[in-house]
């Protein structure tokens, strides 16, 4: 697919079908992850790849807006080592730089995705970090809902351009 026709397909989808994801398609999606530009290289970014259906359905009741997961055939935890880079701005730089690069990974390659926030501000982010068994200084910025969609929706162009300012507001 081409980049610019990728970008435009990629829609937030939430209901898959239960066809399993091949290895080889997320270690090509975790690729395009590793690829993503790092505030100050210092690349801070890790990765947890749930596949397994009970640890998908635990997860998924720890979060307001995690029920795409129940259906989900692989999660992509994305997360930040605080030791590594310990301004808050950059590291969520990062991981929305990496997530959206597993997002367009994921559409080029006929899956799709929704991507779940996680913000220390979500009551219920120390229930995720539990789960996750992650150590203090790790901290889950985002999660991708993968699978094979059920639901299909056309690109459209978003492009708006009232909200185009040239030189100066």
């Amino acid at each position: 697919m081409e980049t610019l026709q990728c970008i435009h397909a990629r829609r937030s989808i939430r209901r898959y079908t239960n066809e399993p994801i091949k290895e080889e398609d997320i270690e090509t999606i975790l690729s395009a992850a590793f690829s993503a530009p790092s505030a100050h290289n210092l690349h801070p970014i890790e990765f947890i790849v749930l596949k397994d259906r009970n640890n998908l359905v635990q997860l998924a009741s720890k979060l307001t807006y995690g029920r795409s997961l129940n259906e989900a055939q692989v999660a992509i935890c994305v997360v930040g080592d605080t030791n590594r880079q310990d301004n808050w701005e950059f590291l969520n730089h990062d991981a929305a730089a990496a997530t959206q690069n597993m997002a367009l990974a994921i559409t080029d390659l006929g899956l799709s995705s929704v991507w779940i926030g996680c913000t220390p501000s979500y009551e219920n982010m120390k229930d995720v970090h539990i789960e996750l068994n992650l150590p203090d200084h790790i901290k889950c910025l985002s999660i991708l809902a993968i699978g094979y969609p059920a639901v299909t929706k056309e690109a459209n162009d978003r492009f708006e351009h009232l909200k185009i300012h040239k030189e100066k507001w």
